[in-house]
């Protein structure tokens, strides 16, 4: 950790509280601790946080609820929602307001500890990318390249992977393979595209005749384009620049 992170957790479980508290403070973070949405809300407020860790559920104001306030008094702070919980629609719901992640209880430390310092990074450095393939060649030679040039780089084997690190954290990008186990990239982009509707996806594909009619509904459902394998790396970044500069001014326009 390059600098030391100011975070907040928020659980109505006190033990939860403290024994969180403890270990983030060995690894060198500044944790505050509160047991309630409301408190919470106050303490944003009142003072800066890099990052929000907090519970989805909580009695009086749950934390989906709470999450949805903190964005109108601190819209940059990223909120890192937790539960031990099935409460599939109430995550669905702040992952589409906009959280960066998701964790479930009990806490895997080293999962948490990567994932405080992607949404610390979150905020200035470049934009985050899945690169979700079953070659894992490709996706090795494009993380390389596209870490070089100072891209975020997350990369997955197959659809399920995929949508299990959407959930954990919030892509401004994905590449999906459209022929791959488990769901294939267009199921892929439908299952992310259901907590994540802001996401761009890109499709690609080795198969262009055989996965045609599958690109096009990619595309019909909102995919930014699909590209054709093997992939110029060169034109791909080009394609990365253009993208960030819409989303930067507002005015996304898919390709063809």
């Amino acid at each position: 950790m390059s600098e030391k992170l100011k975070v907040l957790v928020v659980d109505d479980n006190e033990d939860f509280c403290r024994n969180v508290s403890d270990i983030l403070k060995l690894k060198g973070y500044e944790v505050v601790t509160v047991y309630d949405g409301f408190n919470a809300l106050e303490l944003v407020k009142q003072d800066g946080f890099d990052i929000v860790l907090m519970d989805v559920k909580m009695p009086v104001m749950d934390g989906v609820a709470t999450f949805k306030k903190m964005k109108e008094v601190a819209p940059h702070t990223q909120v890192i929602m937790v539960s031990a919980y099935a409460v599939e629609e109430l995550i669905r719901e702040a992952l589409r307001e906009g959280a960066f992640g998701t964790l479930r209880k009990p806490l895997d430390f080293d999962e948490l500890f990567a994932l405080l310092e992607q949404a610390a990074a979150a905020a200035g450095a470049g934009a985050m990318i899945l690169v979700a393939d079953d070659d894992e060649n490709l996706c090795t030679n494009m993380e390389d390249v596209l870490k070089d040039r100072g891209y975020r780089v997350k990369v997955a084997h197959d659809g399920g992977i995929a949508v299990e690190q959407a959930r954990k954290s919030n892509f401004d990008i994905v590449l999906l393979d459209l022929k791959m186990p488990v769901l294939n990239g267009f199921e892929t982009y439908l299952a992310i595209r259901d907590f994540r509707p802001d996401v761009v996806a890109i499709m690609i594909t080795g198969y262009q005749q055989e996965m045609r009619e599958l690109a096009q509904q990619a595309v019909q459902k909102s995919a930014y384009t699909c590209l054709e394998k093997p992939i110029d790396m060169d034109e791909f970044v080009v394609l990365l620049e253009r993208i960030q500069e819409q989303r930067d001014k507002g005015v996304l326009q898919k390709s063809r």
